[in-house]
């Protein structure tokens, strides 16, 4: 039974690892911001063109 408890806790410690990895690349990730405007707000600054 010490061999099957071993190989489980390898196992949970193999998955623990893998899903540290993914949150890992997942923080970098650039995130959309579904409330965000589609039309961004102009820089400062900068006067609107109105030809």
């Amino acid at each position: 039974m010490s061999d099957w408890v071993k190989k489980v806790e390898a196992e949970a410690k193999g998955l623990l690892a893998e899903a540290e990895e993914e949150l890992t690349v997942l923080e970098g990730v650039d995130t959309i911001d579904p409330l965000a405007d589609d039309d961004p707000a102009p820089e400062e600054g900068t006067k609107p063109t109105s030809d």
